[in-house]
């Protein structure tokens, strides 16, 4: 048998001195307020005083029921058979590109039956994830991180399937990053950070790279980022969306803070010209060729399928405990509950003198006193005098 939680023990060496104390002041209080009232062996006869037995009595249920709530939070537990868990080793990170230009409907009339029918970049991205990605974690684990001006983590590394399947249909939207652009080398560095957090040593860790080609990091700086991707061991999936004809970004798909920012427009504008945007696939193609990457051209959403390389798990063992905790929390809770239904007297003077009164006869208008010691009063009888004079002062 064994502690899960030790430490708690030391609660024991503070609360039963401090218990025993609070008792024994409790004693000394009432037997002074008991002599402030009066002389001690004139009320005890009269009043219900707690024997010094009973009190000890209800002390030591108190403390050793304290005693015993310690113990039963400590945890004590013995080893009971082996437990099987599956667990994943495998931890994938998707860095998912919201800018303006993921807006562009290159997919329209391709996802039709699905709920993404109008088509955006973002759409397919959604889709992807959704369809092929999350279905296949099989106790792995994955994190999403959305990137435009600066990267914001999404969703931390999880394999909580129906809370990432909530965010990415409602909260995955477009503008759901900060600032404007397309800032790939800090979604990099904040999946490195992910990583580092919470991904275990001896995981295999995958990023999937969901992008249009829309890139405002410098070239010496992806360079540096793709060499760390590869002394850290992280394989890089790149999902290149979009058509590579450019096409204008309709301002009723974008978010809705540009919907009401640009409500007199069409079409996305900057400084009165309308803003176009294409698949770029030479950054893409550069940073696969940097790694040795696998990159997709996704024209059909059965073009990209990773869920064979994500599906890998393990099962762990472990042993098995049997928490022993309710058995010490059963018989402290009796020991308190005793020490409160333990008499103040086994026999009270009040009951003895009740039993005392029922023995002698009582009448229905009278009221018995006890007896009184009768005692003869004798007076001394008048003396007679001879020739003696009355009160007047006559002669008798």
């Amino acid at each position: 048998m064994h502690l899960i939680n030790p430490s708690v023990l030391w609660l024991l060496a503070a609360a039963m001195p401090l218990a025993g104390a609070a008792l024994w002041l409790a004693w000394r209080r009432n037997r002074s307020l008991l002599r402030e009232y009066g002389e001690e062996h004139l009320i005890t006869p009269l009043s219900e005083v707690v024997p010094k037995a009973v009190f000890l009595w209800k002390a030591t249920s108190v403390i050793l029921g304290l005693a015993l709530l310690v113990v039963a939070l400590s945890r004590p537990s013995i080893k009971h058979g082996t437990a099987e868990f599956p667990q994943g080793s495998i931890d994938v990170i998707c860095l998912v590109d919201v800018s303006r230009s993921m807006a562009v409907p290159d997919y329209k009339g391709r996802l039709d039956g699905t709920k993404y029918a109008e088509g955006r970049r973002l759409d397919m991205a959604r889709h992807l994830i959704l369809t092929d990605i999350v279905p296949s974690l099989n106790y792995n684990r994955l994190g999403i991180i959305t990137y435009s001006g600066s990267a914001f983590p999404f969703a931390f590394l999880s394999d909580d399937l129906l809370a990432l399947d909530w965010m990415l249909r409602r909260a995955m939207v477009m503008g759901s990053a900060p600032g404007e652009g397309s800032e790939i080398a800090g979604a990099f560095r904040m999946a490195f950070t992910l990583f580092d957090l919470d991904s275990d040593a001896g995981h295999r860790k995958i990023i999937v790279l969901f992008s249009d080609g829309g890139n405002d990091s410098e070239l010496p700086e992806l360079r540096s980022l793709m060499q760390e991707l590869q002394q850290r061991g992280i394989e890089l999936i790149i999902v290149g969306l979009g058509k590579p004809v450019a096409s204008p970004i309709p301002v009723k798909l974008l978010s809705r803070s540009d919907q009401s920012r640009f409500y007199n427009h069409e079409n996305y504008e900057y400084d009165g010209q309308v803003v176009t945007s294409k698949l770029d696939e030479n950054a893409l193609l550069l940073m696969r060729n940097m790694v040795g990457a696998r990159y997709v051209r996704v024209v059909e959403a059965s073009d990209f399928h990773i869920g064979s390389l994500i599906s890998r798990s393990q099962v762990r063992y472990k042993e098995g405990e049997q928490e022993l905790f309710s058995y010490p929390l059963a018989l402290a809770l009796l020991l308190l509950f005793l020490s409160l239904f333990i008499p103040r007297a086994l026999r009270s003077n009040f009951w003895r003198r009740e039993n005392h009164s029922q023995d002698e006869p009582k009448s229905f208008l009278s009221i018995n006193l006890p007896p009184y010691p009768q005692s003869r009063i004798e007076l001394p009888e008048p003396q007679s005098r001879a020739g003696g004079q009355d009160e007047e002062g006559g002669i008798v």
